[in-house]
């Protein structure tokens, strides 16, 4: 297993999706760390699944194109799906590929904090650190 320090924000692993069911995420492909860093010192992280399949008109709003580039790994325009996100164990995460850069994570995050109803009042990691150690 990859040390705690490449489990990161951002991140972007090669991930086994199965066994999965019903109209969940299948096979092994490429995903975004969006769990905290802070907290992928646990033996889990919660991904974003990525797909090459372009979306159709009504699904732009929930993805974020990314380019493929040397930093992120990928080598084919690629699509994160925001609205899926699956917490693992690590085991399932067979490959670190690279990264993505900030502008596309905060984008990400954006369209997370809408899906899940957030408000700008986050917690305070300081005082969760407790609950990690």
């Amino acid at each position: 297993m990859a040390t705690s320090s490449n489990y990161r924000l951002g991140s972007i692993w090669l991930v086994n999706f199965d066994p999965s069911i019903g109209t969940e995420i299948r096979k092994t492909r490429p995903a975004m760390i969006i769990s905290g860093t802070l907290f992928n010192q646990r033996r889990k992280v919660t991904v974003l699944p990525i797909t090459s399949s372009r979306p159709d008109r009504r699904m732009l709003p929930i993805v974020v194109e990314i380019d493929p580039d040397q930093t992120n790994g990928l080598n084919t325009d690629s699509f994160i799906i925001c609205v899926d996100p699956m917490t693992f164990d690590k085991q399932r995460l067979v490959k670190q590929l690279g990264r993505l850069n900030v502008e596309k994570i905060h984008q990400v995050q954006s369209i997370l904090r809408s899906y899940l109803e957030l408000d700008s009042s986050d917690i305070n990691l300081e005082d969760l650190s407790d609950i990690l150690n």
